[in-house]
């Protein structure tokens, strides 16, 4: 067993959650030692939709990071397909706190690589093909974490703080005792890509296209547009679904693809299939434990509505950052009260917005529900800015909200065309 360094900071997990903490670490406090460790070896692909959205742009921006979206086309908009065939195509709002009413969509293999690239310019240590091997406490309150690197040999490095970003199988929140997500609060996805030469002109512009319980079956499949010709698709479904209905995913992507044709778009070289599980916010394990955290997939930071979890991934490193940075080197004792408070700024950050999006999820399980929001937002424009801010940004539901889209709900779609005309 080889004994090597001692770092203020091991990160498990290079990721953007991983590579975001790392940056929020360097920036706020330069003299700390972090170092982030990788089962792989970078560029590495990673099963996504790829695409992100202004909370990760603003993430980027804290640290004039942004530079490294340069070149990339903006995608504008979203066009929603519901059931009977309702379609909606709609301009990405204005997001509360942010800049940007943009999105990109950036395959995993080349941003995941960027964001890492960040943190070694910054003189963060890194170590690709290290893989986890677990952990133990030290009587001084120090934490021994084990890797075995790519020659096979096992290797143990010294820290005050521990970071588990690993993702949703994450084998440092294993090793916590804490439980996986339930079946209910997971979906399982697959992602492929294709090209198109002629995407942009069947929707007029770069938009996500969203086809919302129609071959998603209760869960959403996906079209998002990237460089060229170049296209992410993808479906999802909520795992206990899956399950019980007994469903095949790599039928379920090939019913999506006739779904693209049917509507026009040409389909060329299906290419890199793979399945994926996300873990639902909708059931977060804690995130703050005896000098050992949890940041994005690990913590279960997905959004039960959208599937994203890039943007809280990245939101979470900064805050437990922000939380723990001016105590690694000296106070080292409060280090566990400074965690308690990342894990409550976490939570009063998003957990409303959780919610509000694991309550449209189940609106959108059923198709009829699904058809009267798409009905409504295809005449009344603040619910479908509603629903993409749900998609894309912090949005919650309030009392005020509910009311609302309630009496929209229940109202004949004259009445709200008669509204709208009147405004």
């Amino acid at each position: 067993m080889k004994h090597t360094e001692t770092y203020d900071v091991v990160i498990v997990g290079a990721g953007p959650a991983g590579a975001n903490t790392a940056i929020s670490y360097k920036k706020l406090n330069p003299g700390l030692k972090i170092g982030i460790f990788d089962k792989s070896l970078f560029p590495r692909d990673k099963s996504c939709g790829d695409a992100i959205g202004p909370g990760v742009i603003n993430a980027l921006k804290r640290f004039g990071n942004e530079h490294i979206l340069e070149d990339e086309p903006e995608v504008i908009s979203t066009t929603l397909f519901g059931p009977k065939n309702i379609g909606i195509q709609n301009y990405i709002p204005e997001v509360q706190n942010k800049e940007d009413s943009v999105v990109y969509v950036i395959p995993r293999l080349d941003l995941d690589n960027r964001i890492f690239n960040l943190a070694k310019s910054l003189g963060v240590e890194t170590f690709e093909e290290y893989r986890y091997s677990g952990f133990e406490r030290n009587t001084d309150k120090s934490i021994n974490v084990s890797f075995k690197n790519s020659s096979g040999e096992n290797e143990i490095f010294k820290t005050t703080l521990l970071v588990g970003a690993d993702g949703a199988n994450s084998r440092v929140r294993k090793d916590l005792k804490l439980n996986q997500n339930t079946d209910w609060h997971k979906a399982i996805a697959i992602r492929a890509y294709i090209d198109s030469p002629n995407y942009l002109e069947i929707f007029k512009e770069r938009s996500l296209m969203f086809e919302i319980n129609v071959s998603a079956l209760r869960g959403y499949a996906w079209a998002f547009p990237s460089k060229g010709t170049l296209i992410n698709i993808g479906i999802g479904m909520p795992l206990s679904l899956f399950k019980k209905e007994n469903k095949n995913i790599n039928v379920m992507l090939n019913d999506f693809v006739q779904t693209l044709e049917s509507r026009g778009v040409i389909v060329e070289n299906i290419r890199l299939q793979k399945s994926y599980m996300l873990p639902f916010a909708s059931s977060r394990p804690k995130l703050a434990h005896d000098r050992v955290a949890l940041v994005g997939d690990a913590g279960s930071m997905i959004n039960p509505m959208s599937g994203e979890g890039i943007f809280y991934g990245m939101e979470s490193g900064f805050l437990l950052a922000e939380n723990t940075h001016g105590l690694l080197q000296d106070n080292k004792e409060d280090i566990n009260n400074s965690l308690k408070l990342y894990e409550k700024s976490f939570n009063k950050r998003f957990s409303k917005h959780y919610l509000s999006c694991a309550l449209a999820r189940l609106v959108l399980q059923s198709p009829l529900m699904t058809q009267r929001l798409l009905a409504v937002a295809s005449i009344d424009q603040h619910t479908i800015d509603f629903v993409v801010e749900l998609l894309f940004d912090e949005a919650r539901l309030t009392l005020k909200e509910v009311f609302l889209l309630g009496i929209k709900f229940l109202s004949p779609l004259w009445i709200l065309k008669i509204i709208k005309t009147s405004n």
